[in-house]
């Protein structure tokens, strides 16, 4: 079973599942964003975020969209999107009011099994795109399955009030404490004891405050030996 999956949270009745949820590994993949607006240039810094190799198709963009197109050296295709543009591309997000573009685009992806997202029409979609909250290598994607987008922002937005930056912190104090345990050879179940008990709320609380001093004596307390300092070494959540 996959060390993250645990049966008692993943319960849904059969087929009810719209969409699966996964991380896709978008480094150096060339993907095309069709469009100029304010749209456009929220895909474009969420897939160049995910280090993808952008094109962007459109006649006219954005100020602030030209200026990331020039910083990050995207490829911009100055005119209307053409049939025979997503040729190339791993996958492609139409941020597009146009309806004839959006169905063109489409079909076109479809045609060459290129991952689409079409912006507003899930009809149109092999993938949606949920609302997004990154906290260091943290990411929690809140989905609606495309029914009410606004919805998934406001829940991510809810989440995002008390997951605060300190959870990107202890994530990586329990990646560098991971590597000890291994090398101890515990079992996979004490591991996941002890990764559990990196979100008790005196441990947070001392990584909140940068109070490291304070964080290094409760992971002693849970491993019930001494830690090195270069543990908690340059971590400032």
């Amino acid at each position: 079973m996959d060390q993250e999956t645990d049966p008692s949270l993943f319960q849904p009745s059969p087929g009810s599942m719209r969409y699966l949820p996964i991380a896709l590994s978008l480094r150096d993949r060339s993907c095309a964003v069709v469009g100029g607006g304010l749209v456009a240039l929220q895909k474009c810094k969420i897939l160049g975020d995910a280090g993808a190799r952008l094109t962007v198709i459109s006649p006219q963009v954005l100020e602030e969209l030209a200026s990331l197109i020039a910083q990050k050296q995207y490829t911009h295709v100055q005119r209307a999107y053409r049939q025979g543009d997503l040729r190339g591309h791993d996958l492609a997000v139409i941020a597009t009011s146009e309806p004839a573009v959006q169905e063109a685009a489409a079909q076109e992806a479809q045609a060459l099994g290129t991952l689409v997202n079409v912006v507003d029409r899930p009809e149109l979609c092999s993938f949606i795109m949920p609302a997004l909250l990154v906290r260091g290598d943290i990411v929690i994607a809140v989905s609606t399955s495309g029914r009410a987008p606004g919805f998934a922002a406001a829940l991510r937005d809810r989440i995002a009030a008390w997951l605060g930056p300190e959870y990107g912190a202890a994530l990586e104090i329990a990646r560098r404490l991971r590597q000890v345990w291994k090398s101890q050879n515990l079992p996979m179940g004490e591991r996941r004891r002890r990764a559990q008990l990196l979100l008790g709320d005196e441990f947070l609380n001392a990584v909140r405050t940068g109070d490291l001093e304070s964080a290094r004596t409760y992971i002693e307390k849970v491993q019930g030996e001494a830690v090195p300092r270069e543990i908690l070494r340059g971590l400032v959540p």
